[in-house]
């Protein structure tokens, strides 16, 4: 392990590197929204901007998640799995016993607190590789959720549609319910002992371990916490679509870490803001957007989203060794 690698990232340090990410992600969130406006000039309206955050909003929710995740140094593949599972329970379910919503939204939010113990549990307890670990169960959640259903169908209840499509005066729901989400998130990150703790697990985990932080635990609340989010990411997906879909969740697992690597999230740990993932969020929803309306195949954005995902890791590479060669 390097000089820097073992020294712990202290509340100012990260702070400080996370406000250099963070400025520099909105530079890049202005300019990609400027060659947006200019490509189609309807992004200027407030209809198109609006409905391109509430696009966003399944990805807004799953990306907080994992950033929790990431800022520990760890990486939940099963995220895109746990959404599709949830979104294809509700679906079914929903169209046998529409009066049943209750019942069916804590059902699916059983699914991501179990899938969240058993991926935090061999991460922190049993010691395994969350890489291999979460994808194995994403294999695992895929499998089931084929069982369920096996192709699109199955039916939300307007009581739940109107949820993820309805208004507050001119403002859609969903960026009332992401704006809430973000402001939470990022109070409890930067404000609460618990979210101190998270980066210092993601800095050094012995030294967080010597300093008193029950590292175990938090690391299993943070699996616990990302699967859940998915879990409510594919909720608010039955809702918005009004259906199920047993693929609905591929995108969002790639896309989730993508859009905490753009914001400035560390995936070695311990650098990282909800605030720059919220910014990562917007560049591939408008991205995205732009990429429809100029009628750019699906495939391609697979490959742009993939490229992008590898510059923002060779910026994280360059920077790592920058700060091995300043410490030494």
């Amino acid at each position: 392990m390097s000089a820097v690698e073992s020294q712990p990232v202290t509340p100012l340090r990260r702070r400080t590197l996370s406000f250099r990410r963070i400025g520099a992600v909105y530079y890049a969130l202005v300019i990609v929204f400027i060659l947006a406006a200019v490509s189609q000039p309807v992004f200027f309206k407030w209809r198109v901007m609006a409905n391109t955050v509430v696009q966003s909003t399944a990805l807004g929710i799953a990306s907080v998640g994992q950033t929790f995740v990431i800022l520990t140094g760890g990486i939940d593949l099963s995220v895109g799995p746990v959404i599709s599972l949830t979104n294809a329970v509700a679906a079914t379910m929903l169209q046998q016993n529409p009066g049943r919503l209750i019942e069916v939204v804590l059902l699916c939010l059983g699914i991501g607190l179990i899938v969240g113990l058993i991926n935090g549990l061999a991460v922190a307890y049993a010691r395994l590789n969350a890489f291999i670990f979460t994808l194995a169960i994403g294999g695992v959640v895929q499998g089931l959720t084929f069982q369920v259903l096996y192709q699109p169908g199955g039916l939300a209840p307007v009581s739940l549609t109107q949820v993820a499509n309805g208004f507050l005066g001119p403002i859609p729901l969903p960026i009332i319910y992401l704006a809430v989400l973000y402001v939470v998130g990022s109070y409890v990150l930067g404000r609460t002992p618990y979210g101190l703790s998270i980066y210092a697990i993601g800095g050094n985990e012995a030294s967080a371990l010597l300093s008193g932080v029950r590292t175990q635990r938090v690391l299993v609340s943070v699996y616990v916490i990302c699967s859940l989010l998915a879990a409510v990411s594919g909720l608010f997906l039955t809702a918005r679509i009004g259906s199920g879909d047993p693929l609905v969740g591929d995108p969002y697992t790639l896309d989730s870490i993508t859009a905490a690597v753009i914001g400035g999230a560390s995936l070695f740990g311990g650098v990282g803001d909800l605030g720059g993932t919220l910014a990562g969020v917007l560049i591939i929803g408008i991205l995205s957007t732009t990429l429809n309306l100029n009628n750019i195949s699906p495939f391609y954005q697979w490959i742009i989203k993939g490229l992008i995902l590898i510059l923002a890791l060779a910026v994280e590479f360059i920077r790592k060794r920058q700060r091995q060669r300043a410490v030494r």
